[in-house]
């Protein structure tokens, strides 16, 4: 008899000794082995997930940080016009100055890829613009391009964060029920 072939003694849960080969002793060791280690990939894989819920957490709320500190010098320029708007500066000047703040306010936007939405003369986009009328026109437009500009869209790196609100040309019917110029409200 090999040693192979031997059975060894084990106690059970109850003080029970139950006898097992030498295979069995080494298939069990196997399989728990196998069952601590996938216990122990399954406890990794929850402290992954744990730490990428953080890490998107402390990312989410300090995103904004940069265009924030940005914005900063904007909302002290903007100050600084209401204080001269206060005083009862020069209106010229106080203009001249909510101009300038303006610009400034583009180029940031500008820097962080926001894009306004072409709007007067291109053709109607439904994903990028907004219809809220529709004008008749004669031959000056092309049924479907868009005649006014309500309100500007803006794109960031391609995505829309708003459509633009548009005014969009119809080519007017000859039966003289409405005239050149005038809009129906969709």
């Amino acid at each position: 008899m090999s040693t192979a072939d031997r059975a060894k003694p084990h106690t059970h849960q109850a003080g029970e000794t139950i006898s097992l080969s030498a295979e069995e002793h080494e298939r069990l060791l196997a399989q728990a082995k196998q069952v601590d280690h996938y216990v122990r990939q399954l406890a990794d894989l929850d402290n992954a997930k744990k730490r990428l819920q953080r890490e998107r957490e402390e990312f989410s709320q300090y995103a904004a940080e940069k265009v924030i500190r940005e914005l900063l010098p904007i909302l002290d320029s903007l100050s600084q016009a209401l204080v001269a708007v206060d005083q009862q500066s020069d209106p010229q000047a106080v203009m001249q100055g909510v101009h300038l703040i303006h610009q400034q306010l583009l180029r940031l936007l500008e820097r962080e890829g926001v894009r306004r939405i072409p709007t007067v003369g291109e053709p109607f986009d439904p994903h990028r613009h907004e219809a809220v009328a529709q004008v008749e026109t004669a031959a000056h437009a092309a049924d479907g391009t868009i005649v006014e500009e309500i309100h500007v869209g803006y794109t960031m790196h391609g995505k829309v964060l708003r459509p633009a609100m548009v005014k969009v040309a119809k080519k007017s019917e000859d039966r003289g029920q409405k005239t050149e110029g005038s809009t129906s409200d969709f």
